[in-house]
């Protein structure tokens, strides 16, 4: 458990923080969105959403497709679906899980994405090696990092650690400490 500007698990009971609407100065959910290239239909899963900041508006792209949201803490989970709830959504599930040993079958995801979460994951390199198991062929992993995180994690030490696994690069967005990188699973199926 951590404190405000201490590295670890963010507490539940700060959650408000995270819904702050300043936030969306350092990166609004519509951005994030647009960054993933969701298709209607897709599958994705969000690690870490602590009370649900981006999941709304990815949930919203996903009008014939499902967010499933895996989370360590119930408390973060729960925060989570009541304000997915309030919104009206229904393509929304929601996981306690450890993010190190994902809970879903091979090829489960077109999209796995990750906010200010890798550097809290006490297993990134085993957190990494499970998305690649549950992303489908091609599939995307994002990973978005933030300042003023304790337990930011540089783009090269991601890039480094994603692509160890087998990941290919794909795009990068930002800059410095505010930035996603996306990188793709291969091999991809061809179409």
């Amino acid at each position: 458990m951590k404190g405000f500007f201490t590295k670890g698990t963010y507490p539940s009971f700060l959650a408000f923080w995270l819904k702050l609407p300043l936030r969306r100065l350092i990166l609004s959910p519509g951005k994030l969105a647009a960054r993933l290239n969701l298709e209607k239909t897709f599958r994705v899963l969000e690690i870490g959403p602590g009370p649900g900041y981006f999941s709304i508006e990815v949930a919203k792209h996903l009008t014939e497709g499902h967010l499933e949201l895996l989370d360590i803490q119930k408390d973060m989970l729960e925060k989570a679906r009541k304000r997915i709830a309030a919104s009206g959504l229904d393509n929304v599930g929601f996981i306690c899980g450890d993010a190190s040993e994902l809970p879903f079958k091979e090829n489960s995801f077109d999209v796995v994405f990750l906010v200010a979460v890798l550097g809290e994951v006490s297993a990134p390199e085993a957190c990494i090696k499970s998305i690649y198991r549950v992303l489908k062929p091609g599939g995307l992993l994002s990973i978005t990092e933030q300042p003023g995180d304790p337990d930011f994690v540089p783009s090269h030490t991601v890039r480094s650690l994603v692509e160890k696994q087998g990941f290919k690069f794909v795009k990068f967005y930002g800059k410095n400490k505010n930035y996603t990188v996306n990188f793709r699973k291969f091999p991809a199926i061809a179409t």
